[in-house]
């Protein structure tokens, strides 16, 4: 059973050059409780074709497509999520709330999904958990 939504920051927390032990230790733990958004996928490998050709290219891509891909459920950003987030979206604008949009995609996905999203970034979904339920855990 699935318990965690991993955000962008956490999923390439291992391709850092002095990764935090501590996420990385989660991410071993949890491994068969996790999954990644769609969104994140996306985020991640356009990070990487947006690269120099090279070494490190090579690298992330290996680690994309050889150890994200198939050890993690990619979750899509369905019709729930897309009502979650439209009805997120106007009560944040209304509240005057700066949110980007791929964030509260996440956090849609994560809310759909009855998941616990993970992330290093707090403050990215601080307007988002307080205008809703989503529930939020920092490595």
């Amino acid at each position: 059973m699935k318990i965690y939504l991993l955000d962008t920051n956490i999923i390439s927390e291992p391709t850092r050059l002095n990764p935090n032990e501590n996420v990385l230790q989660k991410l071993a733990d949890n491994l068969e409780h996790s999954c990644i958004s769609a969104v994140t996928w996306a985020e991640m490998l356009a990070g990487v074709k947006s690269l120099p050709e090279g070494k490190r290219k090579d690298g992330l891509f290996d680690y994309c497509i050889e150890y994200v891909q198939k050890q993690y459920e990619i979750i899509s950003f369905d019709a729930s999520a897309a009502n979650i987030y439209s009805d997120l979206y106007e009560r944040l604008k209304n509240a005057g709330a700066k949110t980007q949009q791929l964030d509260l995609m996440i956090a849609s996905i994560a809310i759909s999904n009855n998941l616990i999203l993970v992330t290093q970034n707090i403050s990215d979904f601080t307007e988002i958990a307080e205008n809703s339920n989503l529930m939020i855990e920092k490595w």
